[in-house]
């Protein structure tokens, strides 16, 4: 049970700090949350929440009609840097997704994350390490993210569910579960209490400096071929951020099968 990492001390501090400052003590209290959910006996429990979920998208019978959905729109990374993209997400279910920002307007090539099934990549051909295949936590938090794009299965992509009490984002509640993973994956999902919606993921990969966190946030769902799909995501991890705004999504349309092949130049390794 890892209880110290580099953020316990450094708090993104190169050199950290050894005294607390005064005012502190007495000001907003600290709004890290535990890693680990537990249950909450007053709360419901995880399939009410998660039924509720699956009413409020369209029911289950329409979710599981839809086999494949193309999202389209525009990214934005943080503070505006980079400039406006076009973004795209393909996915085919039950388990394939891939998130593309390309820039027309430039000779930039594009970036893309993917996950086919069995096999997970990043291709940021500006990033130092430009293109390589992700193993371990990082293969098994793709994996999630393409599963929950199709989440008429949500119940089944997580296990030993734990249904804990309201938190708040912002000035609202949240109902929060918490699901385990293969090899150490967690996930943390914030449901909106009146719509049902969901409103936040929060997956973590086990590290051996401590659990790595990435950030999904939806919001603006909107009515699709009676199905309702979130039309603005929030991207965090810990070296990037953007926000992405769909203006389209085209469901059952047949992707060329070439999108959801690794590329040739992955061959590094995250773990």
């Amino acid at each position: 049970a890892q209880a110290v990492t580099c953020w316990t001390c450094h708090h993104g501090r190169i050199k950290p700090s050894t005294t607390i400052a005064l005012e502190t003590v007495y000001d907003t209290p600290n709004k890290e949350n535990d890693d680990l959910i537990l249950n909450d006996r007053s709360a419901p429990p995880a399939t009410q929440v998660l039924d509720k979920f699956i009413t409020a998208l369209g029911g289950q019978q329409k979710l599981d009609a839809i086999k494949s959905f193309v999202a389209t729109g525009d990214s934005i990374g943080f503070a505006g840097l980079g400039g406006k993209a076009e973004f795209t997400i393909f996915a085919n279910a039950p388990n394939q997704r891939v998130v593309r920002i390309r820039y027309p307007q430039t000779t930039r090539d594009a970036s893309m994350w993917g996950f086919n099934g069995t096999t997970g990549w990043v291709d940021t051909p500006r990033a130092l390490v430009g293109s390589y295949e992700i193993f371990g936590g990082e293969r098994d938090g793709a994996r999630l993210e393409a599963q929950l794009a199709f989440p008429g299965n949500i119940k089944n992509v997580l296990t030993s569910w734990r249904s804990g009490g309201l938190q708040s984002l912002g000035d609202k509640d949240y109902q929060v579960l918490q699901g385990s993973g293969p090899r150490g994956l967690m996930a943390t999902l914030y449901f909106d209490v009146e719509t049902g919606l969901l409103a936040r993921l929060v997956r973590y990969a086990p590290s051996p400096i401590g659990r790595k966190p990435t950030q999904i946030d939806y919001s603006d769902y909107r009515d699709v071929n009676g199905v309702k799909f979130p039309f603005t995501y929030t991207f965090l991890w810990l070296d990037g951020r953007y926000t992405a705004k769909i203006s389209s999504v085209k469901v059952n349309e047949k992707i060329d099968p070439a999108l959801f092949v690794k590329p040739a130049a992955a061959k590094g390794a995250s773990n």
